[in-house]
């Protein structure tokens, strides 16, 4: 009895740990489940803001991308305008080509039309023509010889007359040829001056002479560094014994090597004050610093005038002129220098020079051309000329002349 009176306790009893246990489990459950719960939205939140940040993303992504494409178009879209605008540029520039072209080849049927025209009237003109344009360029070479002395202008203007005559070709007009040939080979056997050469020597000459050392030191003289005097070698014995002596030895060495630099000092500051000299002109040391640097400049000024004397040409005045130099140099400079040395045989070698060569002359061409031009008037003078001297000047013989006279008196004004 006591047993099953306790036993509906014990079970109740028994009961009790059980249900808090399964309320323990299902609170834990449910704690779990909303953990879960909370997670998965938690998780939903995160997909979604990565979501909506990739829509965002895109969007960015697909407004820079129709933008790019955009400039894209219209950079196309330029270079197509610019391609076309360039390629009808290129049109135009070909067919200003053409045009050009065409121009030029008109321009040069034209230009080889006048070129037969001219040779047809040069090869089938009238002797006296030919005569009038040999003269003119014959008598320029002979004003080349006479005025300027310049070989080559006149070489130039009788090779210019010569290839006229050449081309011409006539026959009439061999020993005339054969002539204008002999005095062009003479003028092309000319020796010339070096005219440049001769200019940078007096130039040199000019330098020298205003550098030079005169007879008396002025301030435009170049300084003559004085030599050092040099040391005895007895001092310098005297200077390595003076490590080795001792004593009144050392004492007596000291004063033996100051005896001696003081007594080569004394000779030569001695040798300085005296220097004697054979100067032919006594107004050569009388000269003060204003009167050397006008005399130097007197000088220049001679050798200036020496080199328009060359240039003109003149030489009695380019002698005179270096002769007087030279001798200026030869009494007034200081013989011991170089330099003095050098102005002089510059100038003495100068004014041995001769600067004036004796040209040869076209006396023989334009002979030549007076008796060629003679014939001519002969012959067009003469009625055996057939149907074209029926002329007036076959009426009147002495017609033909006034007709040279203009292209006489046109080569005598060139």
């Amino acid at each position: 009895m006591t047993d099953t009176a306790h036993s509906p306790s014990d079970s109740s009893a028994e009961s009790t740990p059980v249900s808090s246990g399964s309320r323990k489990t299902s609170s834990a459950s449910r704690r779990g489940t909303v953990t879960m719960i909370v997670g998965l939205i938690v998780l939903a939140l995160i997909l979604a803001g990565a979501l909506y940040y990739q829509q965002q993303q895109y969007r960015v992504l697909r407004a820079d991308l129709i933008r790019q494409h955009g400039d894209s178009v219209r950079l196309v879209q330029e270079s197509q305008s610019q391609a076309s605008q360039a390629l009808a540029l290129a049109k135009q520039q070909a067919s200003q080509i053409d045009d050009l072209q065409r121009t030029l080849e008109t321009t040069g049927n034209q230009v080889q039309d006048l070129e037969q025209a001219l040779q047809m009237m040069t090869d089938s003109g009238s002797d006296l023509m030919l005569l009038n344009d040999i003269d003119r360029l014959v008598t320029i070479a002979q004003q080349q010889l006479g005025l300027g002395g310049n070989v080559a202008n006149a070489i130039v203007s009788l090779e210019a007359a010569q290839a006229q005559l050449a081309r011409a070709n006539r026959p009439s007009l061999a020993a005339l040829q054969q002539t204008l040939n002999g005095d062009l080979d003479r003028l092309r056997a000319v020796a010339t001056i070096n005219v440049p050469a001769l200019s940078g020597r007096l130039e040199q000459l000019s330098g020298l002479v205003a550098t030079a050392p005169l007879l008396v030191p002025d301030a435009a003289a170049q300084p003559v560094p004085n030599p050092a005097p040099a040391e005895s070698p007895v001092a310098g014995t005297n200077q390595s014994s003076n490590v080795s002596a001792k004593g009144w030895r050392a004492a007596a060495a000291d004063a033996w090597a100051w005896t001696s630099d003081g007594a080569s000092a004394i000779a030569h500051d001695l040798r300085g004050l005296f220097d004697i000299r054979r100067v032919g002109d006594t107004a050569a040391l009388l000269m003060s610093p204003d009167q050397a640097l006008r005399f130097r400049e007197g000088l220049k000024q001679r050798i200036v005038t020496a080199q328009l004397a060359l240039m003109m040409h003149q030489p009695k005045i380019w002698q005179a002129e270096l002769d007087k130099v030279a001798q200026a140099v030869d009494h007034r400079y200081d013989m011991h220098a170089e330099s003095s040395r050098q102005a002089l045989k510059i100038a003495r070698e100068l004014h041995d020079t001769a600067i004036e060569i004796q040209l040869p002359t076209v006396d023989n061409t334009l002979q030549a051309i007076s008796a060629a031009r003679e014939a001519a008037e002969a012959d067009d003078a003469s009625p055996g000329q057939g149907g074209d001297g029926g002329d007036s000047t076959s009426d009147q013989p002495a017609s033909p002349s006034p007709a040279v006279s203009p292209a006489t008196s046109s080569a005598g004004k060139v």
